[in-house]
């Protein structure tokens, strides 16, 4: 009998617990140790179990294919002090191939934005918002007209000299 269900699909519950914890345990060591400890660091990771919900569900990937962590080049205000943002890593079972998101704050519900490689310095910026597969799908098609988004000029996302940010105004 042959089956076509990835193997990484075939697994059971037990194999897929253990390498999300796994996973978890290495990008985040001292967080995921202290993730019972207080309030705080349980709202992290329940936000962080929401946005894996909520993207692997609008990419149609399985949950274990989605880690967040605390991203180290953003953070956003809250009443209590800066909070850093969400870096949300999916891989792709089928390639491995790894994409990055960032919640998109100013999208109306659910959103993100794709981080990729800046065409001339080779950072990593902001390039199109992704509400749903589509939306990535748009962004891989070579003959789609798709416009890259207005964050991935932003000056500060670059090396210096980069002639893909925009400058800085009064600089």
């Amino acid at each position: 009998m042959t089956t076509t269900t990835p193997p990484e699909l075939a697994a059971g519950l037990a194999a897929r617990a253990v390498h999300t914890a796994r996973a978890y345990r290495a990008c985040d060591p001292h967080g995921f140790r202290r993730r019972h400890d207080d309030p705080d660091q349980w709202n992290r990771w329940a936000r962080r179990a929401r946005v894996t919900r909520t993207i692997a569900a609008a990419l149609h990937v399985s949950t274990d294919r989605v880690l967040v962590t605390d991203d180290p080049h953003r953070a956003y205000r809250t009443r209590t002090g800066p909070v850093p943002g969400d870096l949300i890593t999916l891989t792709d079972s089928a390639t491995g191939r790894t994409w990055r998101f960032i919640p998109d704050f100013t999208a109306p519900g659910d959103g993100w934005l794709l981080l990729d490689r800046c065409p001339d310095c080779e950072a990593a910026v902001p390039v199109t918002r992704v509400a749903c597969l589509v939306d990535l799908g748009d962004y891989l098609d070579p003959d789609s007209d798709i416009r890259i988004a207005d964050e991935a000029r932003d000056a500060p996302l670059h090396q210096p000299g980069c002639s893909f940010a925009l400058p800085l105004v009064g600089a």
